[in-house]
């Protein structure tokens, strides 16, 4: 069986995996990990090779947003003769593409999504908005990972960063999103944008090398009142 578990909400795909994983173990199957790093193709055939008493196993692939195009296709080919004995798991810490899913015509796909209302705190980011944005940004910190919410942010200020700089066409959105992102670059200054991200990056590094004298949470909310 192939499952496929991907999505930007990577705490909740993240716990679903370390449930089946736990499940694999009182089963007593044998848990193998693959990640990109050296990754060969031999790699996945040998694991899926049947175990000593043809025991089952359960075969995790991490981090396969970051496998090439081709490495994926070449994983496709040998999921087709996925023996009924082994489970199979690819794991990925954001959307797969329709293309990349495209591969697998028979998967269990689950799409673990953030919380809608962290969208509606991303599109409410504008200098004359501090406040909602902050209570908002509050409300979700109660049902959302700190970790997940800084990276949408991120994400967010990129994008109008590249409308700004009249590069749109670059951005792999739908019409609809397009718009309103444009709609919302409208509100702030490329320098503002630019200065805010340096921010974010900076107490992203503070955070990771213990610097940071506050949670990260203060710090998102220290910057978002200075919009």
């Amino acid at each position: 069986m192939l499952t496929i578990l991907h999505g930007d909400n990577t705490l909740l795909s993240r716990n679903f995996l370390n449930h089946l994983i736990d499940q694999a173990k009182k089963k007593q199957l044998s848990v193998i990990r693959l990640t990109g790093t050296g990754f060969q193709i031999d790699n996945l055939v040998n694991a899926l090779e049947p175990g000593l008493f043809d025991q089952k196993k359960l075969v995790i692939i991490d981090d396969f947003q970051k496998f090439s195009l081709q490495d994926q296709k070449n994983i496709a080919q040998i999921t087709k003769k996925l023996s009924p004995q082994t489970q199979l798991v690819l794991w990925g810490n954001k959307k797969l593409s329709a293309k990349t899913l495209n591969l697998f015509p028979k998967k269990q796909d689950r799409l673990f999504r953030p919380d809608n209302k962290v969208f509606v705190f991303l599109d409410s980011l504008k200098p004359d908005n501090r406040e909602n944005s902050l209570k908002l940004l509050d409300q979700i910190l109660t049902k959302q990972e700190i970790g997940l919410v800084f990276h949408l942010l991120v994400g967010r200020i990129e994008d109008l960063i590249i409308i700004k700089t009249g590069h749109q066409d670059q951005l792999k959105k739908a019409p609809w999103q397009k718009s309103r992102l444009i709609k919302q670059a409208e509100n702030f200054s490329l320098p503002t944008l630019k200065n805010f991200l340096e921010q974010l990056i900076l107490l992203d590094y503070q955070q990771k090398t213990g610097r940071l004298f506050y949670s990260l949470e203060f710090g998102l909310e220290l910057l978002i009142a200075k919009l």
